[in-house]
């Protein structure tokens, strides 16, 4: 699939998720077809930008505390 198709369903269920939320962001990532391994991140969103954005430092400040107490459970010996 090109760029632009793959751009185009995202655009396509922003819009379908925007008939019931106040701001929608979908982040996704395709391994490229190129025999280089490497994976393309693509991302589209609509509504409030700033409440998209405090939304993801949120999940982000939550996910690093996971990890960190992952971390402190598993290192109770060092």
């Amino acid at each position: 699939m090109t760029d632009d198709e793959l751009q185009a369903i995202l655009k396509r269920h922003v819009a379908d998720l925007m008939e019931h939320f106040d701001s929608v962001r979908i982040l996704a990532t395709v391994h490229l077809d190129d025999g280089s391994k490497n994976t393309k991140s693509l991302e589209e969103g609509d509504g409030n930008f700033y409440a998209q954005l405090g939304q993801v430092h949120e999940w982000l400040d939550i996910q690093r505390e996971y990890q960190r107490a992952w971390a402190r459970a598993h290192n109770k010996d060092d």
